[in-house]
C-alpha cells in the first residue's frame, strides 16, 4: 500500500503534499448507461451504476490509489452526480485513506457560502480527507438552462471564488459583492481540519493559469499538447507573488484503458471513443465545444501496461505535473473492462511511476 498517514494527526496528507512522489487519483464520471429519454429512465439501473462506482473507489483504495474525485454536471445522463459532495460523502463512509474531492464543482452554479460549509462538513465526515476542486462550467447546455451568459459565468465565478476562499480562510467575514452579500460578520461551521483547504482550480487558458499561480492555489488541467508550458507559467507567477509551488500542485487529467495487449486495448478504445463522441454531441453540445473535452476520449492513453507506462511517463514529462487524475470508466464500458484497467494500472504501471522524475 502506497498511501501514507500523518503520524501526529492520523490523517492522510493532502494531495499537494509529499512532492517527492507521484500521486494517483481515480476520477468518477458515473455516467448513466441507459436510454436518456425521460420516459425510459430506470432508477434501479441508476442505483446499480452509482453503487458499482463506489465499489470501484473502495477497490482503488485497496490497490493503493491516493484519491478519488468526481465530476458535476446537470440536466441529463452525462453524469449521475449533480451534487458531488453527496457522492463523496458516501465514498468517505466506505473508505479510510483516500483523499476525496470534486473534479470539479461548478462554482458558478452554487451559493459559495453553502459550498464552504459543505467543504467543512465533508472534511469532518472523512476525518480530514477532503479536497476542494472548482471550475466555471464549460458546457453551454448547462449555463444556458441556468440562465447565465458567458460574461455572467466569468464574473460570477470570480466573485464566488473570492467569497468561498475568504469564508474558508478567515474566522469572521463580511462581503459586499454584485451577486453575494453578507452584511453581518459570519463564520463557517464546521471548519475543515488543519490549515485552510487549498483549492484545485480548473484552467485551460495561459492567463487563467497565471492567475491561479499568483493566488497560490493548486492548478487543475488536462494532459494534452496544449498543456506544455503551463507548469512554467504557473510556477513563475506563483514565485513572483511569493508562493511556493511545484508539479505537486498541478493535477493533470486523462483517460486510460489498460489491457493485456495493445491490440485488445485499442479495440476497447474504438468502442468507447465512438460512444463518448456520440454522447457529447447527443447532449446538444456544439462540435467546437465538445472538442475541449476530447483529451479525455480521443487523447486517451491506451495499451498494454508497458505502453501505458511509457505514454504516461511522456505525459508527465510534457506537463511537469506530479498528480494524475485518471478516468477509467466511460458510459459504454462494461464494468469488468474498467476494473481490469484499474487493476492492471495499479499492479503493473503505478509502482513504476510512483517515484518518476522528469
Amino acid at each position: 500500500m502506497s498511501m501514507s498517514t500523518d503520524s501526529d494527526s492520523g490523517r492522510v496528507p493532502r494531495l499537494h503534499e509529499e512532492p517527492e512522489i507521484i500521486k494517483f487519483i481515480r476520477l468518477d464520471a458515473v455516467q448513466y448507461e441507459g436510454d436518456w429519454a425521460p420516459e425510459k429512465y430506470d432508477a434501479d439501473l441508476a442505483r446499480d451504476i452509482v453503487e458499482n462506482n463506489i465499489e470501484d473507489a473502495v477497490e482503488a483504495e485497496r490497490l493503493g490509489f491516493d484519491g478519488v474525485m468526481c465530476t458535476e454536471h446537470h440536466f441529463d445522463g452525462w453524469t449521475l452526480i449533480p451534487s458531488p459532495n453527496l457522492y463523496l460523502a458516501a465514498v468517505a463512509m466506505r473508505t479510510t485513506r483516500l483523499r476525496i474531492g470534486q473534479s470539479v464543482q461548478i462554482l458558478t452554479f452554487h451559493n459559495p457560502w453553502r459550498l464552504a460549509e459543505e467543504a467543512g462538513m465533508l472534511d469532518i465526515l472523512s476525518n480530514g480527507r477532503a479536497e476542494l476542486g472548482v471550475g466555471k462550467g464549460n458546457f453551454s447546455i448547462e449555463r444556458d438552462r441556468y440562465g447565465f451568459s458567458l460574461d455572467d459565468i466569468e464574473a460570477r465565478f470570480h466573485e464566488n471564488f473570492e467569497l468561498l476562499t475568504k469564508a474558508l480562510r478567515e474566522d469572521s467575514i463580511t462581503f459586499d459583492g454584485k451577486y453575494n452579500r453578507i452584511a453581518v460578520p459570519s463564520t463557517v461551521y464546521p471548519k475543515p481540519f488543519g490549515p485552510p483547504l487549498r483549492p484545485w482550480v480548473a484552467a485551460l487558458k495561459p492567463e487563467s493559469v497565471e492567475r491561479i499561480g499568483r493566488a497560490g492555489d493548486n492548478l487543475y488541467g488536462f494532459m494534452s499538447p496544449d498543456a506544455a508550458g503551463n507548469l512554467e507559467r504557473y510556477v513563475n507567477a506563483a514565485h513572483e507573488a511569493g508562493h511556493e509551488v511545484s508539479g505537486a500542485n498541478y493535477l493533470t487529467t486523462t483517460s486510460i484503458i489498460v489491457a493485456p495487449t495493445d491490440k485488445e486495448a485499442k479495440q476497447l478504445q474504438e468502442r468507447a471513443q465512438a460512444s463518448a463522441w456520440e454522447t457529447m454531441i447527443g447532449r446538444g453540445l456544439p462540435a467546437e465545444e465538445a472538442k475541449l473535452f476530447m483529451p479525455l476520449f480521443g487523447g486517451a492513453i491506451v495499451g498494454s501496461p508497458q505502453t501505458v507506462l511509457d505514454q504516461l511517463a511522456a505525459g508527465l514529462q510534457l506537463t511537469g505535473a506530479r498528480r494524475l487524475n485518471l478516468v477509467m470508466r466511460l458510459r459504454s464500458m462494461p464494468k469488468d473492462v474498467s476494473r481490469q484497467t484499474q487493476h492492471l494500472f495499479a499492479t503493473e504501471v503505478m509502482p513504476h511511476l510512483r517515484h518518476f522524475s522528469a
